[in-house]
């Protein structure tokens, strides 16, 4: 059943959204509205930029090659740029004019043989982080790639984590709020499946790394993490490494959402003290986890949930849908969700902060790893992962704060960039990337993080669409 609301019918031109981008521009946007004057840096956005080559289309949201984007702002000057990441796979392609290698979904085009193994390389599209002035693109495949902040030029995959491990990184990572201590997850496939948690000091030397065995293989793609420990959800989205590795089916595609199977919530000393406690939870989608903290023995993590994947996974999932310009499966809204683990019963609860759709969720950058109120998200009245909304939710009470654009826009996910001259860690800005449907060009809006409601304070027009990007990072002026 393909889910119907004022997304899925005007779904035709969200099609902007997997368009994709055959220029690299440099230009100053039009601005609408006055940018804050503390509002001094560089917003970085990464996502999929380009989806066909050779005549061949790919097939799913999460199969395009890595896209920068960068809004250089200030009260007086506004810049926009966009430059793909020159990885291994894309120079290759570039050079036969052609794909030659398999995505997350689409197969190779050049045969069964040449869908044998794992043969996926790093798009390097999903996530953007600055750190130590080095731009970090991170797909979920191998090593991250590095470009310069000023320039955008690729410099090649960095090592992170342990020099040694071939290890495939999560696209997420996460920064103590405390320490500033930079920490890393990736995983690798076997027999079973092992965790590998890396850990950097606020300096960018690495502190401390642990490998550790899963109870399961699982794919997952955003984790939690606290003052002492990193728990992953590992729910039953199973993968049948026999389809995959012969070459009969995509990775997506030999995905399988298994309820039955419940979720395995793997809580993992981050100082490997103690060894890892497994604790039983309900079937639980997770894209993204908003933040988790400490209050005794307990933890607290929250994050945004679905009862079942079906916009990712399916022959009519929307991810794959939008390719065509259609609207497709999604039928379940991503809630807000609450984990409370407590350790010494070895039990877990969860709980619904907001059955609204969410998405993008977002804290104050202070807050991360310690204790949080409000949380910033992407939101849509209605089942869709295509969002026209931004909310700002008070964790502790459900209470929410809404701004909608309206039916034919889409806003990725709020960026929040802290006043500089206020004192509380929650003063400051929300920075969103979206599409104009009516006009089909893109825009950055900049709200106040405090009072959504109003609307945006400043835009900024692009002169084209831009595709869907995932995720951004803040480098504020003067920050390394």
């Amino acid at each position: 059943m393909t889910n119907v609301n004022a997304a899925s019918t005007e779904a035709h031109w969200l099609s902007g959204l997997a368009t994709s981008m055959q220029d690299e521009h440099d230009y100053a946007p039009q601005v609408e509205g006055a940018i804050p004057p503390g509002l001094t840096g560089t917003l970085f956005r990464n996502g999929p930029g380009r989806f066909e080559l050779g005549g061949v289309r790919k097939k799913h949201l999460l199969d395009g090659d890595g896209m920068i984007q960068a809004f250089d702002l200030d009260a007086s000057h506004v810049r926009y740029r966009n430059r793909y990441v020159r990885t291994e796979k894309y120079i290759a392609e570039e050079a036969a004019g052609k794909l030659i290698f398999p995505t997350w979904t689409t197969r190779s085009p050049r045969g069964l043989l040449s869908n044998v193994g794992n043969r996926i390389k790093s798009q390097a599209g999903v996530t953007a982080v600055v750190k130590n002035n080095m731009l970090y693109a991170f797909d979920e495949v191998g090593l991250p790639y590095g470009l310069d902040p000023d320039t955008l030029q690729t410099l090649g995959q960095q090592a992170v984590g342990e020099p040694t491990a071939r290890v495939d990184y999560k696209a997420h990572t996460k920064t103590d709020g405390h320490t500033g201590g930079w920490i890393l997850l990736g995983v690798t496939y076997g027999r079973s499946m092992h965790l590998h948690i890396a850990e950097h000091n606020a300096l960018g030397s690495l502190r401390f790394s642990q490998r550790v065995p899963a109870p399961r293989s699982a794919y997952f793609h955003d984790w939690f993490a606290t003052q002492h420990y990193i728990v992953v959800s590992l729910q039953p989205v199973q993968p049948s490494f026999a389809r995959f590795l012969t070459g009969l089916d995509s990775f997506t595609d030999s995905m399988r959402w298994r309820p039955d199977k419940g979720n395995l919530l793997m809580v993992i000393d981050r100082n490997a003290v103690q060894p890892p406690v497994i604790i039983p939870a309900p079937p639980t989608f997770m894209w993204h986890a908003l933040n988790a903290y400490e209050i005794g023995n307990s933890i607290v993590a929250d994050f945004v949930g679905y009862d079942a994947p079906d916009h990712f996974l399916g022959e009519h999932a929307a991810f794959r849908a939008i390719m065509d310009g259609r609207g497709g499966d999604q039928n379940y809204s991503g809630t807000l969700r609450r984990y409370i683990i407590n350790l010494s019963q070895r039990s877990a609860v969860e709980e619904i902060v907001s059955s609204e759709n969410h998405e993008f969720p977002m804290i104050a950058p202070e807050r991360g790893c310690t204790p949080h109120r409000y949380g910033y998200f992407t939101t849509a009245r209605g089942p869709t992962v295509f969002h026209n909304g931004l909310a700002r939710v008070d964790m502790n009470t459900g209470a929410r704060e809404v701004f909608h654009m309206g039916d034919k826009a889409h806003l990725g996910e709020p960026i929040f960039v802290p006043d500089p001259k206020a004192q509380d860690a929650e003063q400051g800005w929300l920075l969103s990337v979206g599409l104009d449907g009516a006009t089909g060009r893109s825009f950055l809006a900049i709200l106040r993080a405090d009072r959504i409601a109003d609307g945006p304070i400043a835009v900024l027009r692009l002169r084209h669409p831009t595709p869907l990007s995932f995720h951004g990072w803040w480098k504020g002026q003067g920050h390394a």
